[in-house]
């Protein structure tokens, strides 16, 4: 995956070089400050992490080269899939935040630098004792990297220190590095949770467990209630005999064995 996100940004490179005048592309794909009050243009807040400075290697070069060397780990702890999500999701998280903090100014970003900074650093948090080369010379544990980053971008932001004054978006890469620190701290899945979400799971059987006492009623056939009259009849017949029963019950035993010989039959 890290593989093909540098593909496609050097693609796009190209494309707004060769193929297109005047940054065409660029401009296109460009998250402008005015973005956010236009909900139609919503899907720059993703787009202009994929484009870069037209005038100069420089940018697209230190991005691709950071997420070269260090983004290979992290997905291969991440896998592929879940990489890519968190890859994307810190690029729009970036321009979100920085999409809020510049309403008015008239300013432009791009740049894959908040999903390239999120990615350094979640590798540095995930691998904080690795030694990694800074500029490829300077032998660094992970973590001091990570800090190193932190701090110049806050310096950057603050507008003090040798980076400050510059046109860079500090936002972005500091909103980056946040992005990496609740996700790695919060071990968040984003596969995890959409499944969560939009997987429906199987409902439950409900068992009913019988039980003679409680046996749903239903209404009494007419032989049924002949049966139980014929019953208590019969009881009483075995306790006063024959000249006990009155007329009435008396037609009762001869209609129940009609009753019963059309049965047989």
């Amino acid at each position: 995956m890290v593989t093909k996100i540098i593909v496609i940004n050097v693609l796009l490179f190209l494309a707004n070089g060769l193929l297109t005048e005047e940054s065409k592309l660029t401009s296109l794909l460009t998250l402008y400050s005015d973005t956010i009050s236009r909900p139609w243009e919503y899907w720059k807040f993703l787009t202009y992490g994929f484009v870069h400075n037209p005038k100069g290697i420089q940018h697209i070069l230190f991005n691709m080269l950071g997420l070269f060397f260090l983004g290979g780990e992290v997905e291969r702890r991440l896998g592929s899939k879940e990489f890519l999500r968190f890859y994307l999701a810190t690029i729009i998280f970036g321009g979100i935040v920085w999409g809020i903090l510049n309403i008015g100014t008239n300013s432009a970003c791009f740049g894959a630098s908040g999903g390239v900074v999120g990615v350094v650093l979640l590798f540095t948090l995930m691998f904080p004792n690795r030694t990694v080369y800074f500029f490829g010379i300077l032998p660094l544990p992970a973590w001091l990297l990570g800090v190193f980053i932190v701090v110049m971008d806050v310096m950057g932001a603050l507008e003090v220190g040798p980076y400050g004054k510059q046109r860079v978006a500090f936002a972005v890469h500091l909103a980056g590095a946040y992005f990496a620190f609740v996700y790695n701290s919060y071990q968040w899945n984003f596969g995890r949770l959409f499944n969560r979400l939009f997987t429906r799971r199987p409902k439950k059987p409900k068992l009913k467990v019988y039980s003679p006492d409680k046996e749903e009623k239903r209404p009494k056939t007419e032989e049924e209630k002949l049966s139980e009259q014929v019953d208590e009849v019969l009881k009483k017949y075995s306790r006063v005999g024959e000249h006990g029963l009155t007329e009435a019950e008396r037609e009762l035993l001869k209609k129940a064995s009609e009753v019963y010989k059309n049965k047989r039959r």
